[in-house]
């Protein structure tokens, strides 16, 4: 009889963390400093070498994504009046982009690199005040746009 009896996989129960309720208030809570710099560190190396000549492709990238974080979180809160700027710096981006195609030299033109460095300073004060849930949110905001084909796929 035993023969006939389906073969079962062991037990093992799930580890369960010891921290989650820590966990979900941590992500309540504002983004302390460290954090902060480590997020911002990215953008403001990629944005320096765009400035300095020594920009890629994945430079431009990293400042799109960072943008495109900034004008969600400008559209759900803070950085509200913002909008306009970051979605001038957003037109700067893909002016970048089309002359880097042309000559294969990654930059801004003179406008651009302004309302960038604005929307840049702008996501940095957005950083400083908005919990990390919002910025998770914002973030799977920006994916389901690149998805929806509403923002650059590019800066994924």
């Amino acid at each position: 009889m035993a023969g006939n009896k389906k073969p079962r996989k062991a037990y093992r129960p799930r580890i369960v963390s010891r921290t989650a309720g820590f966990d979900v208030m941590e992500r309540r809570a504002p983004m302390d400093i460290s954090q902060t710099t480590d997020l911002g560190i990215a953008y403001h190396v990629a944005l320096n070498e765009m400035i300095n000549g020594r920009g890629t492709e994945e430079h431009w990238s990293t400042i799109v994504c960072a943008l495109n974080i900034a004008l969600v979180l400008a559209e759900t809160g803070p950085g509200l009046d913002s909008i306009g700027i970051i979605k001038s710096a957003l037109d700067g981006m893909v002016r970048a982009r089309d002359r880097a195609r042309r000559s294969g030299r990654w930059g801004f033109d003179g406008e651009a690199l302004n309302v960038v460095k604005i929307s840049i300073e702008v996501h940095d004060a957005q950083l400083a005040t908005v919990t990390k849930a919002a910025v998770l949110a914002a973030l799977a905001e920006v994916h389901r746009r690149i998805d929806a084909g509403d923002a650059f796929e590019e800066a994924a």
